[in-house]
């Protein structure tokens, strides 16, 4: 994998915070979400971040959203959120938000998020629009940074 392909990775993974999870509560939370989840609901979790975000101006041109899919989406995922905290997870989210208080909450969501991003980074076309970055990278001013030169 190139220098800046690595890099472009990075940058996306940075969608989501670094969480630290030295609390064994919000680790259980964490841990219960991404094992109750799919494949499919993490793609659903990346489908409602990329409505949501396509929403900024900055980014509006760049999307087509229509009102239809963006209602879909949201429905899907309120229904998802409501499982996962209803049905899948009630007793480890009960015993962390007890502890930590309910602004805890977006700790292991921000685990679930980076696992539905770093499944959707694995897709080859996903890999192939990064790996066009390299057209555009000088990799030999790169190099001597990155060896710590």
């Amino acid at each position: 994998m190139s220098v800046s392909l690595r890099i472009a990775a990075a940058l996306a993974a940075c969608l989501f915070s670094t969480v630290s999870l030295a609390d064994t509560t919000i680790e259980a939370v964490g841990t219960c979400l991404t094992d109750s989840t799919t494949g499919k609901d993490r793609k659903d979790l990346i489908k409602w971040i990329f409505v949501a975000v396509s929403k900024h101006p900055e980014l509006s041109e760049l999307s087509s959203v229509t009102p239809e899919v963006e209602e879909t989406v949201n429905r899907r995922l309120g229904e998802l959120f409501t499982r996962l905290v209803a049905q899948d997870c009630p007793t480890e989210i009960a015993a962390m938000v007890k502890t930590h208080g309910p602004s805890s909450l977006s700790q292991p969501f921000e685990v679930l998020g980076k696992v539905a991003m770093q499944e959707l980074m694995t897709h080859p076309n996903v890999a192939a629009s990064l790996a066009a970055l390299d057209r555009y990278v000088d990799q030999s001013r790169l190099e001597p940074v990155l060896q710590g030169k």
